[in-house]
This record gives C-alpha cells, sequence and structure tokens, in this order.
C-alpha cells in the first residue's frame, strides 16, 4: 500500500510539473503604445542619363551630363498609436501614425521638372517644402530576451504609407503653396507606397525605444524613372 501511494504521488507530481503552464503557451499581453520620432529620408531616384551640349547642332560642345542616381537626403518626425500582443517569444504589432519629411527645391528637381516642360519650378529653386503622410505599419517578430524590467524585440513586417499633401515655404508664408503628392511638377510623388521595415525595440520599464528602417518596394514617384526610398526612424514610447 505505500509502494502505491509513492507511485501515485510520483505520479501526481510528474503530471503537476508536465501540465504547468509554460512561458510560451502563457496567456498573450498587449501594451498599448503612444511615441513620438525623428529620423531621415532618402530618395534616390534613377533618372535616365542625359548630355548636356552648348553651341548649336553644327557645333556641339560637351557640357555636362545630367541624371543617374541622385541620392537626396532629408529630415522627418512624427508619431504613432500602436498594440502590440506579445505571446511567449513572439509578438505582432499594428499602429497608425501621422509622419512628415521636409525637401528643398533644388537644381535637379527643377531641371527634371523643365526636360517634362514646367519651367515654374525654377522660381522655387531653395525653398523649404514638406509633405504629410499616414502611416500604418503591420510587423511581427521574435523575443531573444526579456525579464520583468527589460526586454528585447526584433521584427520585421510591412509598413503603407500614404502621402496626403504637401507645402512650400515661400517668403515666411509656412503654407504658400500647397499641393497633392501628384501635383508637384516633373517630380510627382506617389500616393501609396509600401514598405518593407526592420528593427529592434528595447523595453525599459514603460519605456519603449524603436529604431527601424524601412525600404520602398514600390517607386516612391509616379514618373517614369523608379525613385527608391530609405527610411530611418528612431522612436521614444510610452507603454500602457
Amino acid at each position: 500500500m505505500k509502494k502505491l501511494l509513492s507511485v501515485l504521488a510520483l505520479l501526481c507530481l510528474c503530471a503537476s510539473v508536465w501540465l504547468a503552464p509554460s512561458s510560451a503557451s502563457a496567456v498573450p499581453k498587449m501594451d498599448v503604445k503612444i511615441a513620438v520620432g525623428v529620423g531621415s529620408t532618402t530618395f534616390v531616384s534613377r533618372v535616365p542619363t542625359i548630355d548636356l551640349y552648348s553651341g548649336g547642332p553644327d557645333n556641339p560642345v560637351y557640357v555636362t551630363t545630367v541624371g543617374g542616381r541622385n541620392p537626396n537626403t532629408f529630415t522627418n518626425w512624427g508619431m504613432n498609436l500602436a498594440a502590440r500582443v506579445r505571446a511567449g517569444k513572439i509578438f505582432g504589432e499594428i499602429g497608425i501614425g501621422f509622419s512628415r519629411f521636409y525637401f528643398q527645391v533644388g537644381e535637379q528637381l527643377a531641371l527634371i521638372a523643365e526636360l517634362e516642360g514646367d519651367p515654374l519650378v525654377r522660381q522655387l529653386v531653395g525653398e523649404t517644402a514638406r509633405m504629410n503622410s499616414l502611416e500604418i505599419p503591420m510587423t511581427a517578430g521574435y523575443v531573444p530576451y526579456a525579464n520583468p524590467y527589460f526586454k528585447v524585440f526584433l521584427y520585421g513586417g510591412l509598413v503603407n504609407t500614404f502621402n496626403l499633401r504637401g507645402f512650400v515655404d515661400l517668403n515666411g508664408n509656412r503654407k504658400a503653396l500647397k499641393f497633392r503628392p501628384k501635383e508637384i511638377p516633373g517630380y510627382p510623388l506617389a500616393i501609396y507606397i509600401a514598405g518593407a521595415r526592420f528593427g529592434v525595440q528595447f523595453d525599459l520599464g514603460p519605456l519603449n525605444f524603436d529604431l527601424s528602417y524601412t525600404i520602398s518596394m514600390n517607386s516612391a514617384t509616379a514618373t517614369d524613372f523608379r525613385t527608391n526610398t530609405h527610411v530611418f526612424k528612431f522612436f521614444l514610447g510610452w507603454l500602457f
């Protein structure tokens, strides 16, 4: 009888250990996050190369070559609201946010516009413009390390960016010229840009630090030439 009780006790102990919930099967935990951040947006236009000459058709003199790959980097900032659900070592996150990047109307943009038949852009060379966008990131990833006070999140996913409206600063007037993305002469921006995002997050108590890189999967401009974007963002958030 004592041996039977010992065996039953051992079986109960083994069953309790086997059936005990592990971290992987723990109840999913959701965090709501509000964040603000800054970063950079780089446009790489792949404009066809064109040789420019002077002197007329009878005596052409080579002047320069325009076009090719022309990277231009601008600052950006934004804010977002996101919900993150974690179950053990995996997590998913979806959010919605506002983003704005700044750029200058430069010689390259003016030249492209002139080639497209709109020389009026030349008057705006050197002026500051900005574009407002709506972002909907959808990401998922892995948690390589976590304790009650500090966690690390590695992730990747899709970012849906919708360019909404732009403004040009002119003579001190911050909204001297309003334009839609496709109304930029010679350099119309695409309304929708799909981006592949990769990043890392750190939770330190209620604070969240998020560093990400996004590369566009379609052209950022509605032009005959392709334009890629490379976006870096650093966000500081608060978890609820």
